[in-house]
This record gives structure tokens, C-alpha cells and sequence, in this order.
């Protein structure tokens, strides 16, 4: 029986550590997305990625023209796509599109974009939705949910639910629809009209939880249904205070939600972030981001977030701005996933200690668990029986707290390491063994 309490404690105080360890992909900037031509009065308002890793975009400023008759010509919008090489999708540039038989052409600006759960590409067009193929560019579904309303980015949980909202306050909530874009109701009584203007919404995949973005109050108001897409739904919070967010998704990878931080216009609090930034955030925890990386260049001209979107492999991440016709449309960042720390939720350090690695033997991860009582600039170091450093686990400035990564060791060969912690000069070495 004693075996039995032992085991249950150690599976507790394991699962304590997988909860605790965080993805970091430390985004860094790679090029301005697909050339440096593309800059238009105004810039642009949503870009999204399908399975194929093609960008799709969308100016907010008219940047073309179509014949309407009679030697006439009126200014148009076009979707735009590319494959990550920077090569025109065969059927880019879209000016119009086509459901049902009845051909629309792209007059209106729209307030963005997103794949849905099948990776078509749905964007707004002034008060209406439109689904095209992601691999063809024709046309799909087509959806108005309120003549004359602004309507903003869309977004989709796992069963394709589209939800839906506005830009301006008194118009109303969220709008639902299922994968046909029919109806199925609104979330309105959630939702007050102080809650701001808005550009962006996102939702659970489960449906259950909806989180809507104001950027001129500075949070993130989140609905809950039990029931999920059916309703109905409740206020539960106003969340990610101090961010004014316009713009919001999830990562592929780590299901990290990433929400962008504020501008000039509608400024973050500069005391906890940094304007023209994107954080991403592992919830439950609404308070203290994970990762971040921030807009490339200048940003005098208030080059506004207004699209943020993952390839499916999640290194590569594509941003949009809006406002600035001087700043190129899109950039791109692209980072590499690594393991990194976190503090264990509600338990104070109050030595400074290094656990034993656990399992050891290992093969071939095993999870290296530490505590601060003073933070400072922290290594954790895996070294050979040699002393030749095989793996840099942790390099960077830690508070005071208990922390636990995981050493994976798939490309060593098998025998005795040491991995050593050392804060400000503070040193601690162990001993483990892997065998293969």
C-alpha cells in the first residue's frame, strides 16, 4: 500500500511538471513577405495561411479596377495569395467570386481573414462572408449576418462552426453558423455594448469558450457555453488586461493563444508591454506570456496589428499591419521550437536546489527539475563524462521560483552525463545515466 501512495504522489508531482514546461519558438524576422513592393494607402487587414503553407492577404485600400460598362471602371479589392517561395498561386489575384451561381465583385474593404478547419480561406468583405477554396480559389459559401454591419475576422472551432462579430459596439455580439453557413443563433445577451470597438474574435476548438477583442478598452471579454456552438452563452471575464488586441490566433503546435499588443492609436500599457508586438499566452494563464516577438522596422507611421496566422507547421509565422502606406503589407518570422522553463504554479522556493533527473536511468527523455530562492541569470547545462557540453537546456534570466525542463537525449549515445545549474556563479552539478 505504502508503494501505491508513493506511486500516485510521484504521477501528481510529474503531471505538476509536464504543466509547468513551455514551447518557445523565439520568433525572429525573416524577410518582408512576398517582396518589398507590396505597400498600398492604408496597408492591410488580415492575412491567413492554408495547409499548403500558401498566404493569402487582403489590402484594405481599393488597389485595382474592374470594367462595369459603358468604358467605365470602378475600384476594386483583391485577395491575394502566395506560395511560401513567394511564387503567385496560380489563380491570385481573386477580384471576384462566385456561390451559387451569382458572381460578386470585391468592391468593399474587409476587416480580415482566417482558414477555417478545413483550411478554405473565409474573409469578410464589408457586411458579408465569403468561403473560397483554399487549393482553387472558387468560391464556396457566401453569408451576410447583418445588412450594413461592419463585419470582422472570423473564426472556426473543430467542427467548422464559423462565429462571427461587428466592428462597431451597438451592433450586437457574436453571430454563429454552422459549416453551411446556416444560423445558428448569436451569443448577444453575453455581450455588452461598453465592450469597445473590435477587428477580431477567436474560439475554443471545443466551441465552448469565445473571446472577443476590444482594442479601445484594453482586454479580451470571454463567453462560455457549456453546450458550445448550440449556447447558450454567459459572461465569464474580461481577460488579458492591458492589451488593446487586434489581432488573434492559435498556434498549430503548442495551441498557444497569440494575441497582438497595441500601436499609437490605441495603445497597451507600456509598463507591462511592448506596442507593435505579438505574445503568446498557455492557458489558463491570461497574465504572463510565454513567447513574444515584435513588428520589424520603423514604426512612426503606426503600422497597426491587424493579422497575425501560423503555417501548419507552426515555425513560420505571417503578420499584417494596417494604416501605414509606407510599411510593406506582410512579414514574416520564422523560429524553432525549443523546451524552455516555466515557474511551477503556486509554490515558493525557498533554497536553492537541483533535483535529481527523473526517470534514471532514462531513455530517451527525462525531466531535470530545480528551485531558485533568489532569480538571476540561469544556465542548465548537460555535459559529457568528458566535460564536453553536449546541450544547453536553459539560458536566460529566471525569478525566484521552482522550474523543470526536459532533456531529450534521442541523439547521444548511451552512458553517464552531468548537467550542471548555475545562477550568478552559483554552481550545482548531478549526475545521470542513459541507457539505449
Amino acid at each position: 500500500m505504502k508503494k501505491f501512495y508513493t506511486l500516485i504522489a510521484l504521477l501528481l508531482v510529474l503531471s505538476m511538471v509536464a504543466l509547468s514546461q513551455v514551447t518557445k519558438y523565439s520568433y525572429k524576422f525573416d524577410k518582408i513577405f512576398p517582396d518589398t513592393s507590396w505597400h498600398k494607402s492604408l496597408g492591410g487587414h488580415g492575412v491567413a495561411v492554408d495547409p499548403e503553407g500558401k498566404v493569402w492577404f487582403y489590402y484594405y485600400s481599393a488597389t485595382d479596377s474592374i470594367a462595369i460598362g459603358g468604358g467605365k471602371y470602378s475600384a476594386i479589392r483583391n485577395v491575394h495569395c502566395y506560395l511560401p517561395n513567394g511564387t503567385k498561386a496560380s489563380f491570385s489575384p481573386l477580384k471576384t467570386v462566385t456561390v451559387a451561381g451569382k458572381t460578386d465583385t470585391l468592391f468593399n474593404s474587409s476587416r480580415g481573414m482566417q482558414a477555417d478547419a478545413n483550411g478554405n480561406i473565409v474573409f469578410s468583405s464589408f457586411d458579408a462572408y465569403y468561403r473560397v477554396n483554399y487549393k482553387t480559389g472558387a468560391g464556396m459559401n457566401k453569408v451576410i449576418p447583418l445588412v450594413n454591419a461592419t463585419a470582422i475576422k472570423p473564426a472556426f472551432d473543430a467542427s467548422n462552426d464559423m462565429f462571427t462579430g461587428f466592428v462597431i459596439p451597438a451592433t450586437g455580439g457574436v453571430n454563429i453558423f454552422d459549416k453551411d453557413f446556416n444560423s445558428l443563433g448569436n451569443t448577444t445577451p453575453a455581450l455588452d455594448t461598453t465592450r469597445g470597438y473590435s477587428r477580431t474574435l477567436s474560439v475554443s476548438k471545443d466551441g465552448k469558450d469565445v473571446y472577443f477583442c476590444s482594442y479601445s478598452p484594453m482586454y479580451v471579454l470571454k463567453v462560455h457555453s457549456d453546450n458550445g456552438a448550440i449556447g447558450p452563452y454567459s459572461k465569464v471575464d474580461t481577460l488579458f488586461q492591458d492589451l488593446a488586441v487586434e489581432s488573434i490566433d492559435w498556434h498549430p503546435k503548442t495551441g498557444y493563444l497569440w494575441v497582438s499588443s497595441g500601436n499609437l492609436f490605441a495603445p497597451c500599457n507600456g509598463a507591462k508591454y511592448t506596442n507593435f508586438s505579438f505574445y503568446a499566452f498557455k492557458l489558463p494563464n491570461y497574465t504572463t506570456p510565454v513567447d513574444s516577438f515584435t513588428w520589424n522596422g520603423d514604426t512612426s507611421d503606426d503600422p497597426r496589428p491587424r493579422g497575425i496566422a501560423f503555417s501548419p507547421t507552426g515555425d513560420t509565422v505571417y503578420v499584417t499591419q494596417f494604416n501605414s502606406g509606407t510599411v510593406p503589407i506582410v512579414q514574416r518570422f520564422i523560429g524553432k521550437a525549443t523546451v524552455g522553463v516555466q515557474a511551477e504554479p503556486g509554490i515558493v522556493a525557498t533554497t536553492y536546489s537541483l533535483d535529481q533527473n527523473y526517470p534514471n536511468p532514462f531513455n530517451p527523455s527525462t525531466d531535470i527539475r530545480f528551485a531558485l530562492n533568489n532569480g538571476g541569470q540561469t544556465t542548465l547545462k548537460v555535459y559529457s563524462l568528458l566535460g564536453k557540453e553536449v546541450s544547453t537546456l536553459v539560458n536566460e534570466r529566471l525569478n525566484a521560483g521552482v522550474y523543470s525542463v526536459t532533456f531529450n537525449a534521442s541523439n547521444l549515445p548511451s552512458g553517464t552525463y552531468f548537467y550542471t545549474l548555475n545562477v550568478e556563479g552559483r554552481q550545482i552539478s548531478k549526475k545521470m545515466m542513459l541507457l539505449k
